[in-house]
């Protein structure tokens, strides 16, 4: 029996593991992932520096005090854990192809995609010695639901756009470093926006078509992913959906445990099939020049 069990345990985390990745998380790809040893990670992050005029030849050498600080992550545990009874079907869960494989690999995956939405789209960042110093997001890198909507409320607009690409581009950001390459995630109601929002003798509804119809996930040089885990406020009568525009360089998801599962008997449950998974990550802003909320509105 623990030699089987060794057997279902190993195909068992593949599996889960695989289908957190491919089909669980939609956010994962799109940013920086790294190991996190012990409770927290810290990120230096060094200041911009200037240089300075020599005046004159034999001139005394004068430093330029390079400054540093850093931005910290914090990790949190997660479990998932399911049983079938010992008298019901054991493929049901020993099975690597079963549904309750893929309900835990969703399931995992899911928390990741939470992790980024709360600790680094819409969390407080932490820094300081030691990495307790909370830092709210800037207001100047936000985009109020009102942008483009001559003072009213508006959804995912052409406008908005824009104005993501105008500030990081503002910000000094390299664009065409493929560190910096720039996602937004939206819901299906932010694409449907867009839809309506942009004439058939426009010159971007070509670009468009081929983005609602699949073919490309880019619209003016940003690569969208949808994620319906976007977070979103009552407003007038609607929601203001949190959208999040980010170069992949600026978010750390920080992975302190892997994804792994477990597959036993369970001896207090009359020897019951059993699979338990965990994972301990966490996420942050490195820089919050390289983020942007962005706030569209939705009808109720």
């Amino acid at each position: 029996m623990a030699e089987l069990s060794k057997n279902y345990t190993t195909q068992y985390a593949a599996n889960v593991y695989t289908l957190a990745q491919q089909k669980g998380s939609r956010l994962r790809p799109f940013v920086t992932v790294v190991p996190l040893n012990g409770e927290k990670r810290t990120f230096e992050r060094v200041k911009p520096t200037t240089a300075v005029k020599i005046e004159s030849r034999y001139a005394d050498t004068q430093l330029v005090h390079t400054e540093f600080d850093r931005r910290t992550v914090y990790a949190n545990a997660w479990g998932w854990s399911d049983m079938v009874d010992w008298q019901d079907k054991l493929d049901l869960l020993i099975d690597p192809t079963s549904d309750v494989v893929a309900a835990g690999g969703y399931a995992l995956g899911r928390i990741i995609d939470d992790i980024i939405i709360a600790d680094a789209f819409t969390g407080v960042a932490y820094e300081g010695k030691n990495g307790t110093d909370q830092v709210a997001l800037p207001a100047s890198q936000k985009i109020p639901v009102t942008w483009g909507g001559n003072g009213s409320n508006a959804g995912l607009t052409v406008e908005k756009i824009l104005e993501v690409r105008s500030r990081f581009g503002k910000a000094d950001i390299d664009l065409d470093d493929p560190v910096n390459k720039v996602y937004m995630a939206i819901t299906q109601t932010q694409l449907d926006d867009l839809a309506r929002g942009i004439e058939v003798r426009s010159r971007d509804y070509e670009a468009l078509q081929a983005l609602l119809k699949g073919n490309t996930n880019e619209f003016l040089g940003i690569t969208f992913v949808r994620c319906g885990r976007l977070t979103a406020t009552d407003a007038d009568g609607g929601k203001s959906r949190m959208c999040a525009a980010w170069c992949k360089s600026g978010i750390v998801l920080a992975m302190q445990k892997e994804m792994s599962m477990s597959i036993f008997t369970n001896h207090d449950k009359w020897d019951n099939w059993q699979a338990l998974g965990t994972m301990k990550a966490g996420a942050t802003r490195i820089e919050d020049s390289k983020f942007l909320q962005v706030f569209c509105h939705e009808a109720a």
